[in-house]
């Protein structure tokens, strides 16, 4: 006899007999058994990755970072100290709870990033300038860098500018001068007539933000000398005589190097790129190893490694020191010394003081006979610096850095690849093969490795693909590895004594020849590749999903390749602004029909570059100028297309006149009166004077014929570095 049905909720029956449960029950009833199994799963894995934890630690302060600068608005610096003490407490409260105690400390790491990045913003605040102004300018040499053009580029501490008051006064300023007759000496203050400008703002609403590089830079203000700068006191003091060392370090190179080979060999050394030409720039981008410019994790490596295993070697060349006392620790510390030193002469940027980090932490683990390369010291290396410098986290420099070395690491870590390191070696002629075959094999992966984790990365910063990165740097890296960096230690090590000429020699042949491979790859057709601008999203989620691939051991971490592939799918798929306005209303673009942007000036100039870039357009601004749609002549410009609305830039009065009984939207670079205005038949008008408060504009054009605006000053927000905090009127 079959048992009555029972009725449940909306309609579902389960009938008693099993043969008759409908397809909705035996759903419900499947999933009410894989549940428990799937919480029995997750604990297995999170118990078996337990030890993983900690380096989850920089994630979540990077999470509370990007919770700081993601705000509109400054939270006060009490902010910090009065979220960190509640949030500990309670993880000190709830520390014995199985599941209250891992949730709290992870709002303790994010709290922690937040009021670091509070407080560093705090402790980095000086004034800067409010808008453009000329005078004496009287200031301390910081730094001197000389361009490929012969002018120099400089950062000063000024004592005094023109009529501005001391308390105005910024604390550094770049300053570009292009006399030939400039000498300038780190340390030394000089005197001379300049022109100083705000730092200049974005071109684009979600465009690179210069300004806010410069406030944690205590950059406040730019710009160019009128008149040589005449000497008032010499340089003095410790810091000088070091600048003077490191000036005096890159001159002697590039003496005796000569030609771009030296002036590369000097930024290897000292970091100083001012001098590379533009075309070797874009040649090492095109072949993916550009990255050997910026003096970071690779340099370090490859110099501090480099006089580790000198000394080391040396050491146990005498073998009643290597029997009675640990030389390996030895050449470590002296190791230590010498990256320090590197770290000084190379102008200890940002990326290359992470390096110091990450490098000194290796060999630290060396002196306490711990594996000098592991997670880790890296994600502890990440932890130092989030809390040390916070807004390192927005640089495209932290990010690749720290995704190649987590890749790389991930990599080596895994079970394959470490049975086949262990794996029984030959000897006699086949170790010799296996041995080569083995490090070009290295150097394929490695670059594979760290290509593929910082390629999202670099083309969301910089729009661009090296499509033959891979053969780059497999031709490339062998010689930096084994003649250039080698070489540059020995230059150094000899240059005291005058013996350096033979190893400087040596360097620019490695140089010359990284140079010749960059330049044959970057002529191969498609090497060098644009691509447009992704939403920050599309980077949030394939940096979470790497981050859960390679930082986790169980199989639960194959899950990170869902939100990589969101990440991906996303790319691209951004509404697409329709009208672009530069900042100071001196450039404007409308994107025609076949989903191009067409330019109203075909003079080169930095927004230009910025927005076809953003675009992922190779053009130049003088292509981009070319468009049948677009008309200007001296009073400014028109833009007509069948079935889209005319848009008018007029650059006068009586062309603003004009323009308003024909356009449908009008956008001028001068003021507009209210009496003009009010009369004009436009749809949309917007002067100088709107974007004077607001900043680079963007316009999209909906198909009902509504126009949304954003502004740099709405993405912006009321921040310490944004300068346009004036009310609309």
């Amino acid at each position: 006899m079959t048992a009555p049905a029972i009725r449940v909720g909306d309609g579902v029956t389960i009938a008693g007999d099993r043969g008759h449960r409908s397809a909705a029950g035996r759903w419900a009833a499947g999933l009410g058994e894989a549940a428990p199994v799937g919480i029995l799963w997750i604990r297995r894995a999170y118990t078996a990755d337990s030890d993983r934890l900690f380096l989850w630690i920089p994630v979540l302060l990077g999470g509370g970072v990007a919770a700081y600068f993601g705000l509109p608005f400054e939270p006060p610096v009490w902010s910090a100290v009065a979220l960190l003490l509640p949030v500990a407490w309670s993880a000190w409260v709830l520390r014995q709870r199985p599941l209250l105690a891992p949730l709290s400390v992870m709002i303790l790491c994010v709290v922690t990033g937040f009021g670091a990045a509070v407080l560093r913003s705090y402790m980095v605040a000086a004034p800067v300038l409010e808008r453009p102004m000329g005078g004496v300018l009287v200031a301390r040499v910081v730094s001197v860098e000389t361009t490929e053009t012969g002018s120099l580029s400089a950062v000063l501490e000024p004592s005094s500018f023109g009529y501005l008051a001391q308390s105005a006064l910024p604390a550094r300023v770049r300053l570009n001068i292009r006399l030939r007759e400039a000498v300038l000496r780190p340390g030394a203050v000089v005197s001379l007539r300049a022109r100083l400008m705000p730092p200049p703002e974005p071109v684009l609403p979600y465009g690179f933000d210069f300004a806010r590089h410069a406030w944690f830079s205590s950059l406040g203000a730019v710009g160019f000398a009128y008149t040589a700068p005449e000497e008032i006191s010499p340089p003095s003091g410790f810091g000088q005589r070091l600048a003077l060392l490191r000036m005096t370090i890159g001159d002697r190179i590039r003496s005796s190097i000569g030609g771009t080979a030296g002036a590369v060999a000097a930024a290897l050394i000292t970091g100083e790129r001012a001098s590379i030409p533009d075309g070797i720039s874009a040649d090492l981008r095109a072949a993916g190893i550009y990255h050997v410019l910026s003096i970071s994790g690779l340099h370090m490596v490859l110099f501090a490694g480099s006089l580790f295993w000198v000394v080391r070697a040396a050491l146990v060349l005498i073998p009643g020191l290597a029997l009675r006392y640990p030389v390996k620790k030895w050449a470590a510390l002296i190791a230590i010394f010498g990256a320090t030193f590197y770290l000084t002469i190379s102008g200890a940027a940002v990326a290359t003081q992470r390096a110091w980090i990450m490098i000194c932490l290796m060999f630290l683990a060396i002196l306490l006979d711990r594996p000098a390369l592991s997670m880790r010291n890296v994600m502890l290396a990440a932890t130092v610096i989030l809390l040390w410098r916070p807004e390192s986290l927005i640089g495209a420099s932290f990010q690749m850095s720290f995704a190649a070395v987590i890749a790389l690491i991930a990599f080596y870590e895994s079970e394959p690849v470490r049975n086949w390191t262990l794996r029984p070696r030959s000897s006699g002629f086949e170790a010799i093969i296996s041995r080569s075959f083995t490090y070009i094999l290295g150097i394929a992966l490695t670059s594979i490795v760290a290509g593929t984790a910082t390629g999202v990365i670099a083309a969301f910063h910089f729009n661009r693909i090296a499509v033959y990165g891979l053969a780059g740097n497999m031709a490339a890296m062998p010689l930096v590895g084994i003649v250039v960096m080698p070489m540059a230690l020995l230059s150094l090590l000899l240059m005291p004594f005058g013996l350096d000429g033979p190893a400087l020699w040596a360097m620019g042949q490695g140089v010359d020849g990284m140079l010749a491979i960059a330049h044959e790859v970057a002529a191969w057709r498609g090497a060098d590749r644009m691509v447009p601008a992704a939403p920050m999203s599309a980077l949030v989620l394939a940096v979470f999903g790497s981050l859960w691939l390679t930082l986790w051991r169980a199989n639960w971490r194959y899950a990170g390749i869902l939100p990589i592939a969101a990440g991906l799918m996303l790319w691209g798929s951004g509404p697409k602004p329709d009208i672009l306005i530069d900042r100071d209303a001196a450039l404007f673009a409308v994107r025609q029909s076949d989903d191009e942007i067409v330019l109203t000036s075909s003079r080169p100039s930095y927004t230009a570059e910025q927005w076809l870039r953003y675009e992922g357009d190779g053009r130049t601004a003088r292509d981009a100028a070319r468009s049948p749609s677009m008309k200007c002549d001296t009073r400014g410009c028109v833009y007509r297309e069948e079935g889209r609305p005319v848009i008018t830039f007029p650059e006068t009065l009586g062309a603003v006149v004009e323009d308003c009984e024909r356009a449908d939207i009008l956008i001028a670079s001068v003021p507009v009166p209210r009496g003009i205005r009010d009369g004009c038949a436009a749809e949309l008008l917007l002067d100088y004077f709107y974007f004077w408060r607001n900043g680079a504009t963007i316009l999209t054009l909906s198909t009902d014929g509504s126009v949304q605006i954003l502004t740099a000053r709405e993405v912006r927000g009321n921040r310490p570095w944004v300068q346009r905090k004036r009310t609309d009127q």
